[in-house]
Protein backbone atom coordinates (compact mmCIF):
# COMPACT_ATOMS: atom_id res chain seq x y z
CA UNK A 1 0.00 0.00 0.00
CA UNK A 2 3.08 2.26 0.22
CA UNK A 3 4.33 2.00 -3.36
CA UNK A 4 2.90 5.42 -4.31
CA UNK A 5 4.51 7.27 -1.39
CA UNK A 6 7.86 9.01 -1.54
CA UNK A 7 10.02 8.41 1.52
CA UNK A 8 13.49 9.65 2.37
CA UNK A 9 16.13 8.44 -0.11
CA UNK A 10 18.27 7.41 2.85
CA UNK A 11 17.68 4.23 4.91
CA UNK A 12 14.46 4.36 6.90
CA UNK A 13 11.51 2.21 8.02
CA UNK A 14 8.72 4.69 7.40
CA UNK A 15 7.12 2.31 4.88
CA UNK A 16 6.36 -0.09 7.77
CA UNK A 17 3.62 2.32 8.81
CA UNK A 18 0.44 1.32 7.00
CA UNK A 19 -0.05 4.66 5.24
CA UNK A 20 -3.20 5.29 3.24
CA UNK A 21 -3.62 7.89 0.51
CA UNK A 22 -6.09 10.72 1.05
CA UNK A 23 -9.39 9.18 -0.03
CA UNK A 24 -12.98 8.66 1.02
CA UNK A 25 -12.20 4.99 1.71
CA UNK A 26 -9.47 5.94 4.22
CA UNK A 27 -11.91 8.17 6.14
CA UNK A 28 -14.59 5.47 6.02
CA UNK A 29 -12.08 3.04 7.49
CA UNK A 30 -11.23 5.47 10.28
CA UNK A 31 -14.91 6.01 11.09
CA UNK A 32 -15.66 2.28 11.04
CA UNK A 33 -12.78 1.56 13.40
CA UNK A 34 -13.43 4.74 15.43
CA UNK A 35 -9.76 5.67 15.22
CA UNK A 36 -8.23 9.15 15.05
CA UNK A 37 -6.32 9.98 11.89
CA UNK A 38 -2.63 10.81 11.78
CA UNK A 39 -2.15 13.08 8.76
CA UNK A 40 1.41 13.58 7.56
CA UNK A 41 1.95 16.28 4.93
CA UNK A 42 5.42 16.01 3.42
CA UNK A 43 7.21 16.90 0.20
CA UNK A 44 9.80 15.22 -1.98
CA UNK A 45 12.25 18.10 -1.48
CA UNK A 46 11.68 18.56 2.28
CA UNK A 47 14.81 17.94 4.38
CA UNK A 48 13.05 17.61 7.72
CA UNK A 49 10.44 15.32 6.18
CA UNK A 50 13.31 13.02 5.26
CA UNK A 51 14.75 13.31 8.77
CA UNK A 52 11.38 12.43 10.27
CA UNK A 53 11.19 9.35 8.02
CA UNK A 54 14.68 8.29 9.10
CA UNK A 55 14.12 8.85 12.83
CA UNK A 56 10.58 9.28 14.13
CA UNK A 57 8.81 7.13 11.56
CA UNK A 58 11.56 4.51 11.82
CA UNK A 59 11.18 4.19 15.59
CA UNK A 60 9.66 0.81 16.52
CA UNK A 61 7.46 2.22 19.27
CA UNK A 62 6.09 4.98 17.03
CA UNK A 63 5.40 2.54 14.19
CA UNK A 64 3.55 0.17 16.50
CA UNK A 65 1.38 2.85 18.14
CA UNK A 66 0.39 4.35 14.79
CA UNK A 67 -0.50 1.00 13.25
CA UNK A 68 -2.43 -0.04 16.37
CA UNK A 69 -4.33 3.11 17.31
CA UNK A 70 -4.47 5.39 14.25
CA UNK A 71 -5.48 5.53 10.64
CA UNK A 72 -2.33 7.04 9.03
CA UNK A 73 -2.74 9.16 5.88
CA UNK A 74 0.20 10.57 3.96
CA UNK A 75 -0.12 13.51 1.56
CA UNK A 76 2.43 15.16 -0.72
CA UNK A 77 2.10 18.94 -0.41
CA UNK A 78 3.05 19.55 -4.04
CA UNK A 79 0.39 17.16 -5.33
CA UNK A 80 -2.41 18.39 -3.07
CA UNK A 81 -2.00 22.08 -2.21
CA UNK A 82 -5.70 22.23 -1.31
CA UNK A 83 -5.19 19.73 1.53
CA UNK A 84 -2.09 21.59 2.70
CA UNK A 85 -4.08 24.86 2.66
CA UNK A 86 -6.46 23.47 5.26
CA UNK A 87 -4.22 21.34 7.45
CA UNK A 88 -0.71 22.79 7.45
CA UNK A 89 0.57 23.29 10.99
CA UNK A 90 3.24 25.88 10.22
CA UNK A 91 5.60 24.12 7.88
CA UNK A 92 6.76 20.78 6.54
CA UNK A 93 6.55 18.12 7.68
CA UNK A 94 3.09 18.76 9.07
CA UNK A 95 1.94 16.29 11.70
CA UNK A 96 -1.82 16.68 12.24
CA UNK A 97 -4.06 14.64 14.52
CA UNK A 98 -7.63 14.49 13.23
CA UNK A 99 -10.99 13.05 14.12
CA UNK A 100 -12.26 10.30 11.78
CA UNK A 101 -14.34 13.03 10.14
CA UNK A 102 -11.21 15.07 9.37
CA UNK A 103 -11.47 17.83 11.98
CA UNK A 104 -8.24 18.95 13.61
CA UNK A 105 -7.56 17.85 17.19
CA UNK A 106 -4.02 19.22 17.40
CA UNK A 107 -0.80 19.20 15.43
CA UNK A 108 2.80 20.26 15.00
CA UNK A 109 5.58 20.15 12.43
CA UNK A 110 8.67 17.97 12.95
CA UNK A 111 8.45 15.79 16.07
CA UNK A 112 11.34 13.64 17.33
CA UNK A 113 10.56 10.04 18.20
CA UNK A 114 10.09 10.38 21.98
CA UNK A 115 7.89 13.47 21.62
CA UNK A 116 5.89 11.76 18.88
CA UNK A 117 5.31 8.62 20.93
CA UNK A 118 4.09 10.69 23.86
CA UNK A 119 1.80 12.76 21.64
CA UNK A 120 0.34 9.64 20.04
CA UNK A 121 -0.49 8.18 23.45
CA UNK A 122 -1.91 11.45 24.80
CA UNK A 123 -4.03 12.28 21.75
CA UNK A 124 -5.30 8.71 21.65
CA UNK A 125 -6.46 8.92 25.29
CA UNK A 126 -8.02 12.33 24.70
CA UNK A 127 -9.95 11.07 21.69
CA UNK A 128 -11.27 8.01 23.56
CA UNK A 129 -12.28 9.81 26.77
CA UNK A 130 -13.34 13.36 25.78
CA UNK A 131 -15.71 12.91 22.86
CA UNK A 132 -18.39 15.36 24.09
CA UNK A 133 -15.75 18.10 24.42
CA UNK A 134 -14.32 17.24 21.00
CA UNK A 135 -17.78 17.40 19.42
CA UNK A 136 -18.40 20.85 20.88
CA UNK A 137 -15.03 22.17 19.70
CA UNK A 138 -15.52 20.73 16.23
CA UNK A 139 -18.92 22.39 15.95
CA UNK A 140 -17.50 25.78 16.98
CA UNK A 141 -14.53 25.49 14.62
CA UNK A 142 -16.83 24.58 11.74
CA UNK A 143 -19.02 27.58 12.51
CA UNK A 144 -15.99 29.90 12.48
CA UNK A 145 -14.58 28.45 9.27
CA UNK A 146 -17.91 29.04 7.55
CA UNK A 147 -17.58 32.75 8.31
CA UNK A 148 -14.04 33.17 6.94
CA UNK A 149 -14.91 33.64 3.26
CA UNK A 150 -17.45 36.38 3.98
CA UNK A 151 -15.10 38.04 6.49
CA UNK A 152 -12.34 38.25 3.86
CA UNK A 153 -14.43 40.25 1.41
CA UNK A 154 -14.80 44.01 1.27
CA UNK A 155 -14.39 47.12 -0.85
CA UNK A 156 -10.70 47.78 -1.57
CA UNK A 157 -9.53 51.22 -0.54
CA UNK A 158 -6.94 52.93 -2.78
CA UNK A 159 -4.70 53.30 0.26
CA UNK A 160 -4.18 49.52 0.38
CA UNK A 161 -1.36 49.76 -2.15
CA UNK A 162 0.44 52.28 0.04
CA UNK A 163 -0.23 50.16 3.11
CA UNK A 164 1.38 47.06 1.58
CA UNK A 165 4.26 49.02 0.06
CA UNK A 166 4.93 50.61 3.47
CA UNK A 167 5.04 47.13 5.01
CA UNK A 168 7.56 46.01 2.38
CA UNK A 169 9.75 49.07 2.88
CA UNK A 170 9.62 48.82 6.66
CA UNK A 171 10.77 45.18 6.67
CA UNK A 172 13.49 45.73 4.06
CA UNK A 173 16.97 44.84 5.32
CA UNK A 174 19.24 47.65 4.15
CA UNK A 175 22.37 45.74 5.20
CA UNK A 176 21.82 42.30 3.71
CA UNK A 177 18.89 42.82 1.37
CA UNK A 178 15.64 40.93 1.54
CA UNK A 179 13.09 41.34 4.28
CA UNK A 180 13.16 40.75 8.02
CA UNK A 181 15.62 38.67 9.97
CA UNK A 182 15.95 34.89 9.91
CA UNK A 183 14.78 32.63 8.41
CA UNK A 184 14.81 34.60 5.20
CA UNK A 185 12.80 33.70 2.11
CA UNK A 186 13.08 35.35 -1.32
CA UNK A 187 9.62 37.04 -1.10
CA UNK A 188 9.53 37.42 -4.88
CA UNK A 189 6.17 39.22 -4.98
CA UNK A 190 7.58 41.89 -2.67
CA UNK A 191 10.64 42.27 -4.93
CA UNK A 192 8.35 42.65 -7.95
CA UNK A 193 6.21 45.20 -6.13
CA UNK A 194 9.28 47.30 -5.31
CA UNK A 195 10.57 47.21 -8.89
CA UNK A 196 7.18 48.07 -10.40
CA UNK A 197 6.49 50.87 -7.96
CA UNK A 198 9.96 52.30 -8.60
CA UNK A 199 8.87 52.91 -12.19
CA UNK A 200 5.23 53.82 -11.57
CA UNK A 201 6.04 56.30 -8.80
CA UNK A 202 9.41 57.46 -10.16
CA UNK A 203 11.10 56.35 -6.95
CA UNK A 204 14.43 54.82 -8.01
CA UNK A 205 15.32 53.95 -4.40
CA UNK A 206 12.69 51.21 -4.56
CA UNK A 207 14.48 49.61 -7.50
CA UNK A 208 17.71 49.79 -5.50
CA UNK A 209 16.03 47.76 -2.75
CA UNK A 210 14.87 45.11 -5.22
CA UNK A 211 18.23 44.85 -6.98
CA UNK A 212 20.20 44.83 -3.75
CA UNK A 213 18.08 41.96 -2.44
CA UNK A 214 18.47 39.90 -5.61
CA UNK A 215 22.20 40.56 -5.81
CA UNK A 216 22.66 39.68 -2.14
CA UNK A 217 20.82 36.39 -2.61
CA UNK A 218 22.66 35.68 -5.84
CA UNK A 219 26.04 36.56 -4.36
CA UNK A 220 25.71 34.66 -1.08
CA UNK A 221 25.22 31.16 0.21
CA UNK A 222 21.61 31.01 -0.93
CA UNK A 223 22.80 30.65 -4.53
CA UNK A 224 24.57 27.68 -6.14
CA UNK A 225 27.70 29.25 -7.58
CA UNK A 226 28.72 26.07 -9.38
CA UNK A 227 25.58 24.91 -11.20
CA UNK A 228 23.35 27.96 -10.78
CA UNK A 229 19.92 28.31 -9.23
CA UNK A 230 18.57 29.66 -5.95
CA UNK A 231 18.17 27.56 -2.85
CA UNK A 232 14.83 27.69 -1.10
CA UNK A 233 15.68 30.01 1.79
CA UNK A 234 18.37 31.07 4.24
CA UNK A 235 18.46 30.13 7.90
CA UNK A 236 20.53 33.27 8.55
CA UNK A 237 19.88 36.97 8.00
CA UNK A 238 22.92 37.40 5.73
CA UNK A 239 21.91 34.64 3.25
CA UNK A 240 24.96 32.57 4.23
CA UNK A 241 23.43 29.28 5.43
CA UNK A 242 20.66 28.02 3.18
CA UNK A 243 18.23 25.16 3.13
CA UNK A 244 19.53 23.53 -0.02
CA UNK A 245 16.33 22.57 -1.84
CA UNK A 246 15.86 24.15 -5.26
CA UNK A 247 12.20 24.75 -6.12
CA UNK A 248 10.74 25.45 -9.52
CA UNK A 249 7.93 27.20 -7.64
CA UNK A 250 10.37 29.90 -6.47
CA UNK A 251 12.24 30.38 -9.73
CA UNK A 252 9.36 31.73 -11.79
CA UNK A 253 9.03 34.78 -9.55
CA UNK A 254 12.79 35.15 -9.25
CA UNK A 255 13.27 35.17 -13.02
CA UNK A 256 10.51 37.77 -13.37
CA UNK A 257 12.15 39.91 -10.69
CA UNK A 258 15.59 39.60 -12.28
CA UNK A 259 14.15 40.60 -15.66
CA UNK A 260 12.32 43.61 -14.21
CA UNK A 261 15.43 44.66 -12.27
CA UNK A 262 17.64 44.29 -15.35
CA UNK A 263 20.05 41.79 -13.77
CA UNK A 264 20.79 39.89 -16.95
CA UNK A 265 23.96 38.02 -15.88
CA UNK A 266 22.32 36.51 -12.80
CA UNK A 267 19.21 35.73 -14.83
CA UNK A 268 21.28 33.90 -17.45
CA UNK A 269 23.13 31.79 -14.88
CA UNK A 270 19.83 30.89 -13.24
CA UNK A 271 17.98 29.98 -16.42
CA UNK A 272 20.99 27.90 -17.48
CA UNK A 273 20.47 25.77 -14.37
CA UNK A 274 16.75 25.44 -15.00
CA UNK A 275 17.23 24.52 -18.65
CA UNK A 276 20.07 22.09 -17.95
CA UNK A 277 18.91 20.30 -14.81
CA UNK A 278 15.14 20.69 -14.48
CA UNK A 279 14.05 20.83 -18.13
CA UNK A 280 13.15 17.57 -19.86
CA UNK A 281 14.45 18.00 -23.43
CA UNK A 282 11.98 15.42 -24.76
CA UNK A 283 8.91 17.35 -23.55
CA UNK A 284 10.15 20.87 -22.84
CA UNK A 285 8.58 20.65 -19.38
CA UNK A 286 10.30 21.43 -16.08
CA UNK A 287 10.68 19.20 -13.03
CA UNK A 288 9.24 20.32 -9.71
CA UNK A 289 12.32 20.39 -7.49
CA UNK A 290 15.80 19.16 -6.67
CA UNK A 291 16.61 17.72 -3.27
CA UNK A 292 18.75 19.29 -0.60
CA UNK A 293 22.22 17.75 -0.18
CA UNK A 294 24.47 19.80 2.07
CA UNK A 295 27.57 17.73 1.29
CA UNK A 296 27.12 17.88 -2.49
CA UNK A 297 26.56 21.62 -2.60
CA UNK A 298 29.68 22.22 -0.49
CA UNK A 299 31.83 20.74 -3.28
CA UNK A 300 33.41 22.65 -6.14
CA UNK A 301 32.83 21.71 -9.76
CA UNK A 302 35.59 19.10 -9.78
CA UNK A 303 34.32 17.55 -6.57
CA UNK A 304 30.75 17.34 -7.83
CA UNK A 305 31.78 15.59 -11.02
CA UNK A 306 32.55 12.49 -8.97
CA UNK A 307 29.30 12.48 -7.01
CA UNK A 308 25.72 11.70 -7.93
CA UNK A 309 23.68 14.87 -8.12
CA UNK A 310 20.78 15.31 -5.66
CA UNK A 311 17.50 13.70 -6.63
CA UNK A 312 15.29 15.62 -9.06
CA UNK A 313 11.53 15.19 -8.68
CA UNK A 314 10.51 14.80 -12.32
CA UNK A 315 6.83 15.31 -11.66
CA UNK A 316 5.49 18.23 -13.66
CA UNK A 317 3.28 20.79 -11.92
CA UNK A 318 1.23 22.82 -14.35
CA UNK A 319 1.00 26.08 -12.38
CA UNK A 320 4.73 26.22 -11.71
CA UNK A 321 5.52 25.56 -15.37
CA UNK A 322 3.04 28.21 -16.49
CA UNK A 323 4.57 30.72 -14.06
CA UNK A 324 8.02 29.94 -15.46
CA UNK A 325 6.70 30.47 -18.99
CA UNK A 326 5.38 33.90 -17.93
CA UNK A 327 8.82 34.73 -16.48
CA UNK A 328 10.67 33.53 -19.59
CA UNK A 329 8.44 35.62 -21.84
CA UNK A 330 9.03 38.63 -19.60
CA UNK A 331 12.79 38.03 -19.75
CA UNK A 332 12.68 38.06 -23.54
CA UNK A 333 10.42 41.10 -23.74
CA UNK A 334 12.51 43.13 -21.28
CA UNK A 335 16.04 41.89 -21.92
CA UNK A 336 15.96 40.14 -25.29
CA UNK A 337 16.32 36.41 -24.61
CA UNK A 338 14.85 34.65 -27.66
CA UNK A 339 15.91 31.17 -26.49
CA UNK A 340 13.83 31.64 -23.35
CA UNK A 341 10.87 32.71 -25.47
CA UNK A 342 11.32 29.54 -27.51
CA UNK A 343 11.43 27.39 -24.36
CA UNK A 344 8.30 29.07 -23.03
CA UNK A 345 6.48 28.38 -26.28
CA UNK A 346 7.45 24.69 -26.26
CA UNK A 347 6.42 24.38 -22.62
CA UNK A 348 3.01 25.98 -23.11
CA UNK A 349 2.22 24.07 -26.28
CA UNK A 350 2.94 20.79 -24.48
CA UNK A 351 0.99 21.74 -21.35
CA UNK A 352 -2.12 22.75 -23.26
CA UNK A 353 -1.92 19.80 -25.65
CA UNK A 354 -1.68 17.24 -22.85
CA UNK A 355 -3.39 18.78 -19.84
CA UNK A 356 -6.16 21.13 -20.94
CA UNK A 357 -9.79 20.64 -21.84
CA UNK A 358 -12.63 23.15 -22.02
CA UNK A 359 -14.69 21.11 -19.55
CA UNK A 360 -12.01 20.42 -16.93
CA UNK A 361 -9.51 23.23 -17.39
CA UNK A 362 -5.88 22.43 -16.62
CA UNK A 363 -4.71 19.41 -14.70
CA UNK A 364 -2.43 20.12 -11.75
CA UNK A 365 -0.29 17.02 -12.26
CA UNK A 366 -0.87 13.68 -13.95
CA UNK A 367 -4.30 12.49 -12.90
CA UNK A 368 -4.92 15.38 -10.49
CA UNK A 369 -7.05 18.39 -11.41
CA UNK A 370 -9.26 21.00 -9.87
CA UNK A 371 -6.64 23.40 -8.44
CA UNK A 372 -7.10 27.15 -8.89
CA UNK A 373 -3.39 27.97 -9.04
CA UNK A 374 -2.94 26.02 -12.27
CA UNK A 375 -5.88 27.78 -13.90
CA UNK A 376 -4.88 31.36 -13.07
CA UNK A 377 -1.21 30.92 -13.97
CA UNK A 378 -2.29 29.13 -17.13
CA UNK A 379 -4.58 32.06 -17.93
CA UNK A 380 -1.82 34.63 -17.46
CA UNK A 381 0.54 32.47 -19.53
CA UNK A 382 -1.88 32.26 -22.47
CA UNK A 383 -2.32 36.04 -22.41
CA UNK A 384 1.43 36.61 -22.35
CA UNK A 385 1.90 34.03 -25.12
CA UNK A 386 -0.50 36.03 -27.27
CA UNK A 387 1.26 39.30 -26.40
CA UNK A 388 4.60 37.72 -27.30
CA UNK A 389 3.31 36.93 -30.78
CA UNK A 390 3.73 33.17 -30.44
CA UNK A 391 1.03 32.55 -33.04
CA UNK A 392 -1.77 30.07 -32.68
CA UNK A 393 -5.03 30.69 -30.86
CA UNK A 394 -3.67 31.89 -27.53
CA UNK A 395 -6.17 34.72 -27.11
CA UNK A 396 -9.12 32.45 -27.86
CA UNK A 397 -7.65 29.91 -25.46
CA UNK A 398 -7.38 32.60 -22.79
CA UNK A 399 -11.03 33.51 -23.20
CA UNK A 400 -12.03 29.85 -22.99
CA UNK A 401 -9.98 29.31 -19.84
CA UNK A 402 -11.41 32.46 -18.26
CA UNK A 403 -14.92 31.05 -18.82
CA UNK A 404 -13.91 27.78 -17.18
CA UNK A 405 -12.41 29.51 -14.16
CA UNK A 406 -15.57 31.53 -13.67
CA UNK A 407 -17.84 28.51 -14.04
CA UNK A 408 -15.84 26.00 -11.99
CA UNK A 409 -14.18 28.17 -9.32
CA UNK A 410 -16.20 31.38 -9.17
CA UNK A 411 -18.34 32.55 -6.28
CA UNK A 412 -21.44 33.98 -7.94
CA UNK A 413 -22.51 35.65 -4.69
CA UNK A 414 -19.39 37.37 -3.39
CA UNK A 415 -17.09 37.19 -6.41
CA UNK A 416 -13.58 35.83 -6.49
CA UNK A 417 -12.44 32.25 -6.81
CA UNK A 418 -12.28 29.21 -4.55
CA UNK A 419 -9.06 27.23 -4.44
CA UNK A 420 -10.45 23.99 -5.84
CA UNK A 421 -13.25 23.17 -8.20
CA UNK A 422 -14.48 19.71 -7.32
CA UNK A 423 -16.65 19.58 -4.22
CA UNK A 424 -14.94 16.82 -2.25
CA UNK A 425 -16.74 16.15 1.05
CA UNK A 426 -13.70 14.57 2.68
CA UNK A 427 -12.38 16.11 5.86
CA UNK A 428 -12.15 19.88 5.66
CA UNK A 429 -12.13 19.99 1.88
CA UNK A 430 -15.71 21.14 2.06
CA UNK A 431 -14.41 24.37 3.65
CA UNK A 432 -14.43 26.97 0.88
CA UNK A 433 -11.17 28.92 0.73
CA UNK A 434 -10.31 31.94 -1.43
CA UNK A 435 -6.53 32.28 -1.43
CA UNK A 436 -5.18 35.82 -1.78
CA UNK A 437 -2.21 35.03 -4.10
CA UNK A 438 -4.26 33.11 -6.65
CA UNK A 439 -7.08 35.66 -6.68
CA UNK A 440 -4.49 38.40 -7.19
CA UNK A 441 -2.93 36.60 -10.17
CA UNK A 442 -6.43 36.04 -11.56
CA UNK A 443 -7.08 39.78 -11.31
CA UNK A 444 -3.83 40.66 -13.13
CA UNK A 445 -4.66 38.20 -15.92
CA UNK A 446 -8.26 39.35 -16.28
CA UNK A 447 -7.29 43.02 -16.40
CA UNK A 448 -4.75 42.32 -19.16
CA UNK A 449 -7.28 40.22 -21.04
CA UNK A 450 -9.80 43.06 -20.80
CA UNK A 451 -7.27 45.48 -22.29
CA UNK A 452 -6.49 43.16 -25.20
CA UNK A 453 -10.10 42.28 -25.99
CA UNK A 454 -11.19 45.91 -25.84
CA UNK A 455 -14.87 45.07 -25.52
CA UNK A 456 -16.75 47.16 -22.94
CA UNK A 457 -19.34 44.39 -22.72
CA UNK A 458 -16.74 41.76 -21.82
CA UNK A 459 -16.85 40.66 -18.17
CA UNK A 460 -13.12 40.55 -17.51
CA UNK A 461 -12.44 43.87 -15.78
CA UNK A 462 -15.43 43.45 -13.47
CA UNK A 463 -14.41 39.85 -12.69
CA UNK A 464 -10.87 40.97 -11.89
CA UNK A 465 -12.13 43.63 -9.50
CA UNK A 466 -14.49 41.16 -7.81
CA UNK A 467 -11.53 38.81 -7.27
CA UNK A 468 -9.80 41.65 -5.42
CA UNK A 469 -12.97 42.48 -3.50
CA UNK A 470 -13.25 38.88 -2.34
CA UNK A 471 -9.97 39.12 -0.38
CA UNK A 472 -9.88 42.88 0.30
CA UNK A 473 -9.93 42.51 4.10
CA UNK A 474 -6.75 40.42 4.11
CA UNK A 475 -3.97 42.86 3.06
CA UNK A 476 -4.23 44.89 6.28
CA UNK A 477 -3.44 41.68 8.19
CA UNK A 478 -1.02 40.10 5.73
CA UNK A 479 1.34 43.06 5.29
CA UNK A 480 4.28 42.08 3.04
CA UNK A 481 2.55 38.79 2.25
CA UNK A 482 -0.12 40.78 0.37
CA UNK A 483 2.35 42.11 -2.19
CA UNK A 484 0.62 40.19 -4.99
CA UNK A 485 -2.66 41.90 -4.07
CA UNK A 486 -1.01 45.34 -4.19
CA UNK A 487 0.47 44.56 -7.61
CA UNK A 488 -2.94 43.55 -8.93
CA UNK A 489 -4.91 46.36 -7.33
CA UNK A 490 -2.51 49.03 -8.56
CA UNK A 491 -3.10 47.77 -12.09
CA UNK A 492 -6.83 48.18 -11.52
CA UNK A 493 -6.36 51.73 -10.26
CA UNK A 494 -4.26 52.63 -13.31
CA UNK A 495 -6.06 51.52 -16.49
CA UNK A 496 -3.58 49.62 -18.62
CA UNK A 497 -1.85 51.23 -21.56
CA UNK A 498 -1.87 49.10 -24.71
CA UNK A 499 1.06 49.28 -27.10
CA UNK A 500 0.57 47.67 -30.49
CA UNK A 501 3.84 46.80 -32.20
CA UNK A 502 6.06 43.98 -33.38
CA UNK A 503 9.29 45.90 -32.77
CA UNK A 504 11.33 44.33 -29.91
CA UNK A 505 13.16 47.59 -29.19
CA UNK A 506 9.90 49.49 -28.80
CA UNK A 507 8.43 46.72 -26.64
CA UNK A 508 11.42 46.94 -24.31
CA UNK A 509 11.11 50.71 -24.12
CA UNK A 510 7.37 50.55 -23.37
CA UNK A 511 7.82 48.03 -20.53
CA UNK A 512 10.83 49.86 -19.10
CA UNK A 513 8.80 53.07 -19.02
CA UNK A 514 5.55 51.65 -17.68
CA UNK A 515 5.60 48.08 -16.29
CA UNK A 516 1.83 47.66 -16.66
CA UNK A 517 1.89 48.22 -20.42
CA UNK A 518 0.00 45.50 -22.28
CA UNK A 519 1.49 44.49 -25.62
CA UNK A 520 -0.75 43.83 -28.62
CA UNK A 521 1.34 41.86 -31.15
CA UNK A 522 1.62 43.16 -34.69
CA UNK A 523 3.73 42.72 -37.80
CA UNK A 524 4.00 46.49 -37.83
CA UNK A 525 7.37 47.86 -36.68
CA UNK A 526 5.83 51.17 -35.61
CA UNK A 527 4.04 51.43 -32.27
CA UNK A 528 0.57 52.71 -31.49
CA UNK A 529 -0.09 53.72 -27.88
CA UNK A 530 -3.69 53.52 -26.65
CA UNK A 531 -5.33 54.35 -23.33
CA UNK A 532 -8.85 53.02 -23.48
CA UNK A 533 -10.34 54.14 -26.80
CA UNK A 534 -7.89 57.04 -27.19
CA UNK A 535 -4.92 56.24 -29.44
CA UNK A 536 -1.91 58.31 -30.45
CA UNK A 537 -0.38 58.55 -33.89
CA UNK A 538 2.09 55.75 -34.80
CA UNK A 539 5.64 56.16 -33.50
CA UNK A 540 8.93 54.77 -34.78
CA UNK A 541 11.59 56.17 -32.42
CA UNK A 542 12.19 54.62 -29.00
CA UNK A 543 12.59 57.98 -27.27
CA UNK A 544 9.34 59.26 -28.75
CA UNK A 545 7.60 56.12 -27.54
CA UNK A 546 9.05 56.60 -24.07
CA UNK A 547 7.67 60.12 -23.91
CA UNK A 548 4.28 59.01 -25.22
CA UNK A 549 3.95 56.12 -22.76
CA UNK A 550 5.18 58.24 -19.85
CA UNK A 551 2.77 61.00 -20.77
CA UNK A 552 -0.14 58.56 -21.06
CA UNK A 553 0.78 56.96 -17.72
CA UNK A 554 0.91 60.40 -16.10
CA UNK A 555 -2.53 61.31 -17.43
CA UNK A 556 -3.87 57.95 -16.22
CA UNK A 557 -2.48 58.56 -12.74
CA UNK A 558 -4.00 62.06 -12.57
CA UNK A 559 -7.36 60.79 -13.77
CA UNK A 560 -7.29 57.98 -11.20
CA UNK A 561 -6.60 60.38 -8.33
CA UNK A 562 -9.18 62.93 -9.46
Amino acid sequence: MTEDFHFSPRPNRAAEIRWRPWSESAFEEARAADRPILLSISAVWCHWCHVMDETTYSDRRVIDIINRDYLPIRVDNDLRPDINQRYNMGGWPTTAFLTPQGDILTGATYMPADQMAGALEEVGRYYRTQKPEITAKVFENRRKSGMIVAASAGTPEPGLVNLVLDAVESTYDATYGGFGNAPKFPQTEALLLLAEQALVRDRPELMVMSRHSLEAMGGGGTYDHVEGGFFRYSTTQDWSVPHFEKMLEDHGGLISALALAGLGDLLDRTTSYLDTVLRDPSTGLYAGSQDADEHYYALDAAGRSGHEAPYVDRRVYTGWNAALAVAYLEADARLGRPHLKSNAQALLEKIFADRYSETDGLLHADGIGGQLGDQVWGLLATIRAYSAGLGGDWLALARSLALHIDAAYGDSELGGYFDHAVFEPIGRLDDRVKPLPENSIAAIALLELDTLVGDPEAPYRRAGFRALESVAQLPARYGIMAASFARAYDRYLKPAIKVTTGNPELIRMALATYPYAVIEPSVEMRAIVCVGTECLAPLTAAEALREAVAGAAYRVSRRTKA
